[in-house]
């Protein structure tokens, strides 16, 4: 029977629930990493060097530091209002965490990740950026799914998570991230 990264998928959305700065980061990536492992098929696991580039942070920690400075006083004015963000950006954080572990298992299977894990991830990151992605983002301000077929791989990631993925413009995400390593691999 195949172990399912799901437990881990979530549990990287909901780190955002750990009130300690910084720690709420690295806890997410953990388990998006633990996700990944698990979703690898026994006889190809994923290298620490993989994981590493496809999980890593590539934000500056002074930056961090000043955004936690501004951003925990205000956060504890504002509980109520931020228990709403929270909870927003923990459905992001699972959507966001969904679509990365889709894209991986594409790449996975049309033997993107030997040697090409910085075009993934470029890919990924490039499809992020040129799509409304957050489902409650879209619900809010009342975009509509694009009239596109359904995302590229989907199943056994969950009810939940294929719902988000659709709502969140997977298939748009999907078009753009294969395109984009397509077009990248070997050519880096």
């Amino acid at each position: 029977m195949r172990r399912s990264p799901w437990t881990w998928i979530v549990l990287a959305g909901l780190a955002v629930f750990v009130p300690v700065p910084f720690l709420d980061d690295w806890l997410s990536r953990r388990a998006l990493r633990m996700g990944l492992q698990l979703d690898a098929p026994d006889d190809a696991p994923l290298t620490d060097a993989q994981l590493t580039t496809l999980t890593g942070d590539r934000s500056s920690v002074l930056v961090g530091c000043l955004i936690i400075g501004l951003w925990w006083p205000i956060k504890k004015l504002f509980k109520t209002i931020f228990w709403f963000l929270t909870v927003k950006d923990a459905v992001d954080h699972v959507a966001a965490s969904a679509q990365v572990l889709a894209s991986v298992r594409v790449a996975r299977e049309r033997g993107w990740l030997a040697g090409d894990e910085a075009v993934v991830r470029d890919a990924i990151e490039l499809a992020f950026s040129r799509t409304r992605w957050s489902p409650t983002t879209r619900l809010l301000l009342g975009y509509e799914r694009p009239a596109l077929p359904g995302p590229v791989e989907v199943e056994a990631l969950g009810r939940f998570a294929q719902g988000l993925r659709r709502f969140a413009g997977g298939a748009v995400m999907d078009r753009i991230f294969v395109e984009r390593v397509e077009a990248g691999v070997g050519a880096a």
